[in-house]
């Protein structure tokens, strides 16, 4: 019986050395190239509804698994939960944060602790390049036996699968407008005064529920003021960061001048020449506007711009087909020097 015990602890005190050197954690990555602007495979990463129906290499193994989404996209605490049979497990996904170029999540499976889940999408030649990756940290316990694993072997196989599925759902989808299609009207405004929100940099994420805030505030303040908006919703740049994703930014209607609103900014620019893009179609691929106004800058040498105004005309909530969809996009020039 001694021996035994002898053997036995003798065991455990081999795996409880395996533990002290096995690895405290792994990271698994894979990437591809895909042949679409990288604003549009930013969005449509950002979509889980897509990654669970279009592209996930574990909705072929249990196409009937259990899915709940929670949260609203394009903002932190946004994911979903699922339920499956015994090869896809259950667990959740979330959505936990952004950075530049970057998509964080936390990825929790029943009874097996919680994981990192990172995309990170950058533009590459007239592509976009994207890695998918996972990072584990090990328990103490645990590490023995993962020395014995490879999980870059075990996993990768299914993340190339995916990003294989992803890259022919996006390239497969209709060509958007090209630049060249887009007409640049070059025109002149005279002094021009908004009211609206306090300037402020905001992220892409937050951009929604910041618009959601403020546009209706402003518009109930003008109803009960008696101030006559000349314009639709607009969005008011000062500036875009496009590695950290966040503008610097208002969100105002378009006023008489001398305007003045209780609680409100009011922001007054003087006569200028001003660009003009009247934009079509859903505000994923409103970056098509911004890029034939930069060409057309280019290629007539001017210097640059003061602001940078969106303008949302059609109401989505009454119109559904995202064709017909408005959107002015004006830049308000630099005076020539």
């Amino acid at each position: 019986m001694k021996k035994v015990l002898y053997v036995i602890l003798g065991l455990v005190v081999l795996y409880l050395i395996l533990c002290l050197v096995g690895p405290k954690g792994a990271t698994v990555t894979r990437s591809t190239t895909i042949n679409a602007p990288v604003q549009q495979v930013q969005m449509k990463m950002a979509d889980l509804k897509f990654f669970q129906e279009q592209w996930s290499p574990w909705t072929e193994r249990d196409p009937q698994m259990q899915v709940t989404y929670l949260g609203e996209p394009g903002k932190e605490g946004y994911g979903y939960s699922w339920k499956g049979n015994d090869e896809v497990g259950q667990g959740t996904l979330t959505v936990v944060g952004f950075s530049g170029d970057s998509l964080l999540q936390k990825l929790s499976f029943e009874g097996m602790g919680d994981s990192k889940a990172f995309y990170v999408v950058n533009g590459k030649d007239a592509g976009t390049n994207v890695t998918w990756g996972i990072s584990m940290d090990y328990g103490f316990l645990s590490r023995g036996m993962m020395l014995f694993m490879n999980m870059d072997k075990m996993m990768g196989a299914d993340f190339e699968h995916g990003l294989d599925k992803l890259k022919k759902a996006i390239e497969s989808m209709p060509a958007e407008p090209t630049t060249a299609k887009l007409e640049v009207k070059e025109t002149e405004w005279p002094e021009t005064s908004w009211v609206g929100s306090k300037r402020e940099v905001v992220g892409v994420a937050e951009m929604q529920a910041y618009f959601g805030k403020h546009f209706p505030a402003i518009g109930e303040a003008c109803g009960k003021e008696k101030v006559e908006p000349q314009g639709a919703p607009t969005v008011l740049y000062w500036s875009f960061d496009e590695k950290t994703m966040k503008g610097d930014l208002a969100a105002v209607f378009k006023v008489a001048n001398g305007t003045k609103l209780k609680g409100f900014e009011t922001y007054t620019f003087p006569s200028a020449k001003v660009l003009h893009v009247e934009y079509y179609g859903d505000y994923s691929k409103i970056m098509n506007a911004h890029m034939a106004i930069d060409a057309h800058m280019k290629e007539k040498g001017i210097d640059g711009q003061t602001a940078v105004f969106e303008e949302y005309v059609t109401d989505p909530g009454a119109e559904k087909d995202t064709t017909k969809w408005l959107t002015n996009v004006y830049y308000l020039l630099k005076p020539a020097k």
